[in-house]
């Protein structure tokens, strides 16, 4: 998976195309990545693939969301699993069922 997210000194996260039939001069942006982060955990919707790679795909563009995220290492059911997530507690509230322990990358 290629990572050609940017993200600028201001905070604006610039997607870029990902598939063949997007325009591929539109990058469009997210203005405020950390509420937008806020949004997609604490809403009503999670994307795993936020959760699990840190990259947000929204009709055939890319976000890489990775510079506002956190890499935890959870161990769930005696397997070990890698998440993004901004902090612990919101990690607990995403992943269903028991988390044994929990450690930050």
């Amino acid at each position: 998976m290629t990572n050609l997210t940017q993200t600028n000194e201001k905070g604006i996260v610039t997607g870029f195309a990902f598939v063949n039939h997007v325009d591929r001069n539109l990058n469009p942006t997210i203005e405020n990545p950390k509420e937008f982060i806020k949004s997609k955990f604490y809403g009503s919707t999670m994307d795993n693939n936020i959760l699990r790679y840190g990259i947000y795909r929204q009709l055939g563009y890319q976000y890489d969301l990775k510079p506002y995220l956190k890499k935890f290492l959870y161990k769930q059911y005696g397997s070990w699993s890698e998440a993004y997530a901004p902090n612990k507690t919101t990690l607990r509230k995403c992943i269903f069922g028991k988390i044994d322990q929990i450690i930050e990358l």
